[in-house]
């Protein structure tokens, strides 16, 4: 048997014009090439790639026993000769920014114990509630006693009226031994209690200089009387003197009042301390006074009277 094949084809069934001519292989392959843009980045760079269709030659060539190297794809290409874009670098990770120095110092407090605070107890009111009529009643009291004492010393410096002025008075002491000057130091302070007392300024004061001098006056009418110590004896002019002593101590432990210069002073409000202090003051002046102004003793015996029977 002939192994000629009739199917087979020889190169006697081909003329010249049945033969393509094709050009180079590296030609083909920059003819077959895509370029496909990145779609990430204008400034990326853009890949190539090789289209892989085999050439005309190389189908017309196979046969039925085509071997396997002849199915060896061509290994894609990339050329970047004909992009002209820029490659920009991007840095996916962001740079790491060390943190600033703290603008502020950490200092350490110790604070110190605090002390227990007392409470405060409540500021007592300019004008208490609830005191009726007293400051009223005060008011006279301070202008009647007040005014008496001016007049009587008025009345003494200026011989006004029925008095028989200092000449009188000091006509009235000369048994004492320092009856002329007694004369001038019991109008004088008089005058200056009676006129504190009107207004209410400095009335503890007031009220000592009151007791002082009417304290003396007491005594002397008592003792001048020549009736003794005997209230049932007494008259009006003896009572006189003991109710103005008993209105000064009076003065002394009350107060002011609120319708004074003294209104916003404690002893104006609730007077303590003070009336104490100065009643002791004004009786030991009015002891002073007598003491060495008299140099007797009012309570000596042969000063009492002897009852008369009838």
């Amino acid at each position: 048997m002939s192994s000629h094949n009739t199917r087979d084809v020889t190169p006697d069934d081909f003329g010249p014009d049945d033969v393509p001519s094709y050009s180079s292989r590296h030609s083909r392959a920059e003819a077959n090439t895509e370029a496909f843009p990145s779609a990430m980045s204008p400034n990326e760079p853009t890949e190539q790639f090789l289209r892989a269709d085999p050439a005309p030659d190389e189908l017309l060539a196979q046969t039925e026993h085509i071997s396997e190297a002849s199915y060896a794809t061509p290994e894609p290409t990339v050329s970047y000769s004909s992009v002209s874009h820029e490659t920009a670098a991007i840095d996916r990770e962001p740079a790491y920014i060390a943190p600033a120095d703290p603008l502020y110092e950490e200092t350490t407090v110790v604070s110190a114990p605090v002390a227990a605070v007392e409470p405060v107890a409540e500021a007592e009111s300019a004008t208490p509630v609830g005191r009726g009529t007293m400051d009223f009643g005060l008011l006279l009291l301070r202008l009647v006693f007040g005014g008496y004492l001016v007049l009587s010393s008025l009345m003494t410096f200026f011989r006004l009226g029925n008095s028989a002025g200092i000449g009188g008075l000091e006509s009235e002491f000369a048994n004492y031994p320092f009856g002329n000057g007694l004369a001038i130091v019991i109008p004088t302070l008089e005058l200056a209690a009676g006129v504190f007392l009107i207004l209410g300024l400095i009335t503890p004061v007031a009220a000592a200089v009151a007791v002082a001098v009417t304290g003396f006056t007491a005594l002397h009418t008592i003792t001048a009387s020549g009736l003794g110590w005997n209230p049932l004896y007494w008259d009006a002019s003896i009572w006189l003197p003991i109710v103005l002593f008993a209105v000064a101590l009076t003065v002394q432990f009350t107060g002011p009042g609120f319708y004074g210069v003294d209104a916003g002073r404690t002893w104006a409000r609730r007077p303590l301390a003070s009336s104490w202090i100065w009643l002791l003051v004004g009786l030991a002046a009015a002891v002073a006074m007598w003491w060495f102004g008299t140099e007797l003793n009012p309570f000596t015996s042969e000063s009492l009277p002897t009852p008369t029977t009838s």
